[in-house]
């Protein structure tokens, strides 16, 4: 299976200098985690979206076996994993975030949930959702996404999904949210009110979100004391 790995983002809340794929956990640049996990599982096929500082990030992967798409404008989550389309074909095709580590087996687990659906989603539980996305679910089944509901508690969408090539139309068909972005939520909410099926896959292990400098310094801590998971 292809896997889309979005890291253009721009890491403002960091305050490091250097672009947020390329953030040390523990010595080790977070993108490299993430495709560490995913050759783990087997992936063999990457397909990385840049943006913000695009030729650092290239340049670091350039020994590697992975291709490249280019986000023009920072304009959401949809909007970058559209930046990968023709890279993708109709293939269907896994897809996490730049900034979130999960432990290699995850990819593995959602991608086999999603073959019986048109998709699936990982999900992790958290106390408050007020950064996270709440993914609402019914029967084992994805009815809803919310991004940013507040301070509660529920099922947070992790940032790892695998879907089907018939989520392209709702991606070019999604409109700005309220925060000015095309957010892949909004399309994967679209998609299914039109009879998607996308199922979830709860995670028990760690779910490392590097995008803050609290986060970076948990999952620091995590691999400093993990030695069987480098």
């Amino acid at each position: 299976m292809i896997a889309v790995v979005l890291a253009g983002g721009r890491g403002t809340r960091l305050g490091v200098d250097v672009p947020k794929p390329l953030v040390p956990i523990a010595g080790v640049p977070v993108i490299d985690r993430i495709l560490d996990a995913l050759a783990g599982d087997a992936v063999g096929d990457v397909v990385v979206v840049t943006g913000h500082r695009a030729e650092e990030v290239e340049g670091h992967l350039s020994g590697t076996a992975v291709r490249f798409a280019r986000q023009q404008e920072p304009l959401g989550t949809a909007d970058a994993l559209l930046a990968a389309r023709d890279a993708v074909g109709h293939a269907p095709f896994l897809v996490t975030w730049a900034d979130v580590v999960v432990e290699p087996g995850t990819y593995r687990r959602v991608a086999e949930a999603a073959g019986d659906h048109d998709g699936a989603v990982a999900i992790n539980p958290l106390d408050d959702l007020s950064s996270g996305g709440s993914v609402k679910v019914e029967n084992g089944l994805v009815s809803s996404i919310v991004e940013k509901p507040g301070p509660v508690a529920g099922w947070n969408l992790t940032g790892v999904l695998a879907l089907r090539s018939t989520v392209w139309p709702h991606l070019e068909a999604v409109e700005r949210s309220v925060r000015g972005e095309y957010e892949l939520p909004d399309a994967i909410n679209a998609w299914i009110e039109d009879g998607a099926r996308i199922g979830s896959v709860p995670i028990d292990g760690p779910v490392l979100e590097v995008g803050t400098p609290h986060g970076v310094a948990a999952a620091t801590a995590y691999f400093s004391g993990n030695s069987s998971w480098r």
